[in-house]
């Protein structure tokens, strides 16, 4: 009875606590809210709740690591990270063996020029492989490597995709980190960076204005410390509904676990305005009449031309003083 009382108490006084929101993703009519869950660690059933226009609706709530996973692996190839190399392949392959079942990947290799070392698949034993060919070489080139990354997997939902940067570099090698951030964001992808690098604030913008973060690898890298790149994301969560039709809009959410409540206020930005109507289909008009203009105006100058050649203008001496005609209309 005592345990029971207990058990009663624990649930009835359970804290609602604030709901830790790492981005918020908006594409075709979809909103995904990636949110952290770490702080509920009693097993159990979890939902969601969006309050839209004073109505609670059940959302869907899915964890980010999933089947239907993108993963995208940056590895620093480069001659001046060949030390770190193994580290970052021992990581990658760790990673991608452990991830759900079904989940796509890719491999990008960061020395100059940048190219996908193993096209995307779903079998970890061909990312493993094409991992263990890896030899360090060139120079290298990061910020190449970056575009091709947030370019892979462009039929993926937004919030369905992940670029993991394994990487000694301290910067991007060109773009500010919220250019880099930036580019991530419009792509839908999550960004998460391991390095070894004394980076500043450069990787952690970039990669938590994303809903992602930095994961700080030492020196020397002990593979086991970039478990923590797995271990983190395990604690995320993907909160997913429709897009409400009228925007700015804040939507509260509600998450509940077997211990917490989280709760969080999440601000949806204006919807992006539409092209003005009407400017299409005058270009689509207007070409073709300046086409016609151009050919008659052309006609002309040849019919012109013939007829100076047939019949030279009479020499004329006129008195007084010049004018110059109005210009016609066009």
């Amino acid at each position: 009875m005592a345990a029971l009382i207990l058990a009663l108490a624990g649930t009835a006084f359970a804290g609602t606590v604030p709901l830790p929101v790492g981005t918020v993703f908006t594409a075709d009519g979809q909103t995904s809210v990636l949110v952290d869950l770490s702080a509920s660690t009693r097993p159990g059933p979890r939902s969601a709740e969006v309050t839209v226009d004073g109505a609670g609706r059940a959302a869907e709530l899915v964890p980010f690591l999933s089947g239907d996973l993108a993963v995208t692996i940056v590895a620093d190839t480069s001659a001046a990270g060949a030390g770190t190399l193994p580290a970052w392949l021992s990581a990658g392959a760790r990673f991608m063996l452990e991830a759900p079942v079904g989940t796509r990947a890719t491999v990008i290799g960061d020395s100059a020029p940048a190219a996908v070392i193993a096209p995307p698949q779903q079998d970890p034993s061909g990312i493993v492989a094409a991992l263990e060919a890896v030899r360090p070489h060139g120079a290298r080139d990061t910020a190449a490597a970056l575009t091709l990354a947030a370019q892979q997997f462009p039929d993926v939902p937004a919030g369905r995709k992940l670029t993991v940067v394994y990487t000694g570099a301290a910067d991007a090698g060109g773009p500010s980190a919220t250019a880099v951030a930036d580019r991530f964001r419009a792509a839908g992808v999550v960004l998460v960076v391991a390095t070894t690098a004394d980076a500043g604030r450069f990787w952690t913008t970039a990669a938590e204005a994303t809903g992602g973060f930095l994961a700080p690898a030492g020196r020397p890298v002990v593979v086991p410390a970039l478990d923590q790149v797995q271990t983190t994301l395990r604690g995320r969560y993907l909160i997913r509904f429709p897009t409400p039709a009228r925007r700015p809009a804040v939507v509260p959410l509600r998450v509940t676990t077997a211990d917490l409540t989280l709760t969080a206020d999440v601000r949806l930005p204006a919807a992006a305005p539409d092209r003005p109507p009407g400017r299409r289909t005058l270009r689509l008009v207007a070409a073709p009449v300046a086409v016609a203009v151009i050919v008659g105006l052309g006609g002309w100058a040849l019919w012109h031309r013939s007829r100076r050649r047939r019949r030279p203008p009479p020499i004329v001496v006129a008195h007084g003083r010049a004018t110059v005609p109005p210009p016609r209309d066009r």
